[in-house]
């Protein structure tokens, strides 16, 4: 049975990393991974009534500066940014053209986003 958090789409709510700073080491911080949070890159609890989950993220204990924390929730080592969302666009427009419930984009209703491409209503 294969992981339902795998075959999810988020939102991409920016093409780039959040550069974040003043991190403490061993600080638990709750990276958003449906795209719909409004405090990027965290989770504000947005992704209520959707299959989503927050990616709960330890700050390593080796300090750094600056953490290039992913912001367009493609990335392969979450949350930190490996540049996936370079090229990113085309795929998600692709995404969204081909979603095979797009017909019922427009319809979305209580739903905040479709689960199967990313898609937001009025984002």
């Amino acid at each position: 049975m294969s992981d339902p958090q795998l075959t999810l789409k988020p939102h991409v709510p920016t093409y780039g990393p959040c550069s974040i700073r003043d991190l403490k080491p061993g600080e638990v911080k709750l990276w958003c991974t449906c795209g719909l949070s409004k405090k990027q890159p965290w989770c504000d609890g947005s992704h209520k009534d959707t299959s989503f989950r927050p990616l709960k993220w330890t700050v390593p204990e080796r300090a750094q500066t600056v953490y290039l924390i992913c912001a367009c929730k493609y990335t392969k080592r979450p949350p930190i940014c490996d540049a996936t969302h370079i090229g990113l666009t085309c795929t998600i427009r692709e995404q969204i053209e081909g979603c095979p419930l797009k017909q019922e984009h427009s319809n979305i209703g209580e739903k905040k986003l479709c689960e199967q491409c990313g898609f937001v209503p009025d984002w």
